[in-house]
């Protein structure tokens, strides 16, 4: 359990090094890169996976969203609303 919650620790470390917020919802969420991941995508991923994710650039102009159940459009409209 003590490698479980030191792995978890590293990858909201990750986030938040690059500047994600912590949102109440249980997402971690970046304004700057359009991009939100949910609290039960970052546990199922490895550390690897959220590096790559996190570093990839958004060539996008839209918001993506790394949940492991694609949210409604108007549960994305929800979450995103305070960070527009």
């Amino acid at each position: 359990m003590i490698e479980y919650d030191f792995v978890e620790l590293n990858k909201y470390k990750i986030l938040e090094d690059n500047n994600y917020t912590k949102d109440e919802r249980d997402f971690y969420i970046s304004k700057k890169d359009k991009r939100v991941f949910s609290f039960g995508r970052i546990g199922n991923e490895s550390i690897a996976w959220l590096e790559q994710e996190v570093n990839q650039p958004n060539t996008s102009d839209e918001w993506q969203f790394f949940c492991n159940v694609d949210p409604s459009e108007g549960l994305r409209t929800d979450i995103v609303s305070p960070y527009l």
